[in-house]
């Protein structure tokens, strides 16, 4: 007796072993085929301005420390940099004090030869919000320098600071050739402004030659962001480095944020006529506040999906094949769900159309970038709803008025739990309308035989689907024997 109770144990615990792991199995498949987010649907919030805070911390002050006004005790030391900022375009800040006009004043320094830490403004060491300002002691001079937005920029609260992108030693390579200075006499009686590089008389300007201090985009936002050198070599009319001259500077602020014309004006300044997007200005997504980025990926990837790197392939449904899309072409209907939640709840029921089966997507029926009513390729949901099932559009010599009116009276084409999109059963939805043969007498009825409230003998027949008799409900160019006006 035992033994038999120590097996039923056993066959008890494998038993619920094995449920416990194809449960397991069965939550990550699910997982796998839907490849929901968190906290999807939502917005695409990722290319918009961010509202961040100011960043602004005060200098470190070197305690009883003095400007010494020579840069050439610097060359004792530091003689590469000192040669290299020769041909820089900070060397005409502060005369006489070129170097202590951004590391600070020198003398602790000096007296200490560089063998105390903190005696000197080192850059490398201090934290990043310190060393961002320093130059913006000079870059923030008003709304339009490179430097007035750093304050709040992503950047900046990442912890970057601005020798993360420029080298401010920067040595302009032999032969490059020097701008030219402005003329200020051409200026006339207008205020000129004098920038620190054009101070230093015995030498030109190189201030266009140098090519932001080294930060020449794309190669110095690649460092930081490398996923995204993948669009450098994507072939498409927004590539960068490409026949359009895109570069991340296009739609970048590298000292602000997102420039905000790029969501939206950038992209019809070139999309305009004979563009889908003619009718933008009039359409119901431009009209709620949507730009071409919440849609639109500015950033294309060269394939549609990351496949497993033992298969390389997806297997979806009976099809294997790898999808084909263009460039920022939008993933169809995911993108359209992050807004439209409900579109995706109604989709999910049982009677819906093949979207989720990858027969059709929204775009099929919809017009994203604009139409008349409610962005429908069509000037008529029945002339829409047509172009696919023609048979439904007559004429016929039986109409059935509804039906030629509008589809949607009875149907809702994102999805219903009644059968063929209804939206409700059959028998409820024809009751909207009809008496269901309860009161007077029958049209085209020479007698009450079919009122149910005179005849109780023939409720019966009618305790089921209205379509067993009027089974041509959209219309029929045949009477019925006996009754003209019932669709058979």
């Amino acid at each position: 007796m035992q033994k038999i109770y120590r097996f039923r144990f056993i066959l008890l615990g494998m038993l619920f072993l094995t449920t416990a792991s194809c449960g397991y199995r069965g939550r990550e498949a699910r997982r796998a085929e839907t490849a929901l987010e968190p906290a999807w649907p939502r917005p695409n919030n990722a290319f918009r301005q961010a509202s961040l805070p100011v960043i602004r911390v005060s200098l470190p002050a070197i305690e009883d420390a003095e400007f010494v006004n020579d840069d050439e005790l610097c060359l004792t030391c530091h003689k590469a940099y000192a040669e290299s900022f020769a041909s820089n375009v900070h060397r005409g800040i502060h005369q006489g004090q070129s170097c202590e006009g951004c590391h600070g004043p020198a003398s602790r320094h000096v007296e200490t030869r560089g063998q105390e830490p903190g005696m000197i403004l080192n850059f490398k060491r201090m934290p990043p919000a310190e060393a961002a300002e320093a130059c913006l002691q000079c870059h923030e001079q008003n709304a339009c320098s490179p430097g007035a937005q750093w304050r709040t920029s992503v950047h900046a609260h990442n912890r970057l600071t601005c020798i993360s992108c420029h080298t401010a030693h920067y040595d302009v390579p032999p032969g490059t050739p020097a701008t030219n200075e402005p003329d200020f006499a051409a200026a006339g009686n207008r205020t000129t402004v004098r920038l620190t590089s054009f101070q230093d008389a015995t030498a030109p300007s190189l201030r266009g030659s140098s090519n932001n201090l080294n930060a020449l985009a794309p190669d110095v936002c690649f460092r930081c962001h490398g996923d995204m050198a993948e669009v450098a070599h994507t072939a498409g009319p927004h590539q960068i480095c490409g026949p359009n001259g895109f570069n991340c500077t296009t739609c970048h602020d590298p000292h602000g944020k997102i420039l905000e014309h790029s969501r939206q004006e950038l992209c019809l300044s070139c999309h305009q006529q004979g563009s889908p997007t003619m009718a933008w200005h009039s359409s119901t997504h431009n009209l709620m506040g949507v730009a071409c980025t919440d849609c639109h990926n500015p950033h294309p990837r060269a394939g549609v999906q990351r496949f497993p790197a033992n298969t390389g392939v997806s297997l979806l449904h009976t099809n294997v094949a790898r999808p084909v899309r263009r460039a920022m072409a939008v993933q169809e209907p995911d993108v359209c769900y992050k807004c439209h939640p409900k579109i995706y709840a109604l989709n999910a029921l049982p009677s819906h159309h093949p979207v989720k089966e990858g027969k059709m997507v929204c775009s099929d029926c919809h017009d994203p970038h604009g139409q008349l009513d409610r962005n429908l390729k069509a000037d008529s949901l029945n002339l829409l709803c047509w172009k696919c099932h023609a048979e439904k559009q007559g004429p016929f010599a039986y109409e059935h008025p509804p039906v030629t009116e509008n589809c949607g009276y009875c149907h809702e084409p994102h999805g219903t739990v009644a059968n063929n999109l209804l939206k409700q059963p059959v028998t409820f939805l024809c009751l909207r309308c009809h008496t269901g043969h309860r009161e007077g007498q029958h049209p085209g009825s020479p007698s009450n035989r079919l009122n149910t409230d005179v005849v109780p003998q023939v409720r019966p027949g009618f305790y089921t689907d209205c379509t067993q008799c009027h089974s041509q409900v959209h219309g029929s160019d045949l009477p019925s024997p006996h009754f003209p006006t019932m669709f058979r």
